[in-house]
């Protein structure tokens, strides 16, 4: 349950203490202590989310001396912890940070937050309940050796506690997929001032933008081709928040590299492709950037475009082809006419995608926009006729299509 918590060992060494006594499951104890506030009214909202919520216990006597133990906080919203709110919410939340110390079991009210709204099964906004309700509370306790990793057979859960009057009232959450308005600006796109001072070609600005992840802070720019050589920065529309440039030391693929606030331009001597992942708030921030496999281009992938202009076979015409990356197909000059298709292989098989929903309802594609495809999906919609090349990509099993309008 907890692996490398980095915590430090107690004051006798694990090899001073070599007989500790374990058993076989999850063995439930009490000693969880009855919160103080377990009857008041607690409203959480973004203004309070950095405070915290403090929870007591004693350390389980089983284990036969005193141990190293850390403590992770585990949220219901109903007492048996099995059954969840709704059908497809989880029944239980496990949040991440262990303590270490018995009298001050201090999870963030943001944490809390987070964590309801994953038991709720809120995705936007307007989801989020206005109502009081209980939340239930136990802790998962586990002994850790001085490298800071769980032992076997030590596992305990507490006794249940609840807060009977808990309210989330904003959406603490991070919705994925959404735009950030951070950019790589760079020689790549003419650091992208035509469109964002001037509102020129703005079908070119989705190839640059970060998107929001399912990590707060953590963001992603699922592919970018930058040339040796090329300048760039990470920046906002006003290059003000951020502003990131290069840092100490040299970037390697692969490897995090931490960015200094306004720095000089980055630049490598070999050509890129792949994706860039960006942590940080505030000014502390850094990149992770992570090139694709090369591949031999120009040969045919066994996947398709199919229904375009309602001719649903597999037909050669619509074939995409393979680039000089893995992971990444084309098709370099394709027509579409308004209507509907899919992206499939020839026999309909387990490569089979479609529209994506949100709120229950299909998204038509838009050219210049990154497209997600949904497995097994619905058709397709496309509003307006198009000429232009059609890029597939796969990362992680997610596909996602991108229909780029053919230059003027």
């Amino acid at each position: 349950m907890v692996a490398a918590l980095g915590f430090s060992a107690c004051n006798e060494t694990w090899d001073d203490n070599p007989k500790l006594g374990t058993h076989e499951g999850d063995v439930v104890k009490e000693f969880l202590n009855v919160p103080e506030m377990t009857n008041m009214s607690l409203q959480i909202t973004e203004a309070n989310a950095t405070e915290t919520l403090t929870l007591t216990c004693s350390q389980p006597t089983e284990y036969g001396y005193a141990a190293s133990v850390a403590y992770q906080v585990e949220l219901a919203l109903n007492e048996d912890f099995t059954t969840p709110a709704t059908p497809s919410a989880p029944a239980t939340v496990l949040l991440a940070t262990a303590f270490r110390d018995c009298d001050a079991i201090n999870p963030t009210l943001r944490s809390i937050a987070e964590a309801m709204c994953k038991l709720l099964d809120i995705k936007d906004g307007s989801q989020v309940p206005t109502d009081y309700m209980p939340l239930y509370v136990r802790l998962r306790a586990n002994v850790v050796n001085e490298n800071g990793n769980a032992v076997e057979g030590t596992a305990f859960t507490s006794n249940v506690v609840s807060f009977k009057h808990m309210s989330c009232g904003y959406l603490a959450i991070v919705v994925p997929g959404q735009p950030t308005g951070i950019y790589v600006r760079g020689d790549m796109n003419g650091w992208l001032n035509d469109q964002l001072n001037d509102g020129n070609n703005l079908e070119v600005l989705p190839l640059y933008e970060f998107m929001t992840t399912t990590e707060s802070n953590v963001y992603e720019l699922d592919y970018i081709e930058i040339d040796k050589e090329q300048g760039f920065k990470i920046a906002d529309k006003g290059w003000g928040a951020p502003n990131l440039g290069i840092g100490d030391g040299s970037i390697v693929f692969g490897q995090k590299y931490d960015l200094k606030w306004d720095g000089g331009n980055i630049s490598f001597t070999t050509a890129f492709k792949g994706s860039i992942t960006l942590r940080g708030s505030d000014k502390s921030w850094s990149m992770t950037m992570d090139a694709l496999e090369a591949d031999t281009p120009g040969n045919p992938s066994g996947i398709y475009l199919r229904g375009i202009g309602d001719k649903w076979d597999a037909v050669s015409e619509y074939e995409f082809q393979t680039t000089d990356v893995k992971g990444v197909w084309e098709i370099a000059k394709v027509t579409i006419p308004a209507g509907s298709f899919k992206v499939a292989d020839a026999d309909w098989g387990d490569l089979n995608y479609g529209a994506y929903k949100v709120d229950g309802v299909d998204v038509p594609i838009t050219a210049g926009e990154k497209y997600p495809l949904d497995k097994g999906g619905s058709n397709i919609q496309i509003k307006e006729p198009f000429t232009g090349k059609a890029t597939l990509r796969v990362k992680g099993g997610n596909y996602t299509l991108l229909l780029e309008p053919a230059a003027n």
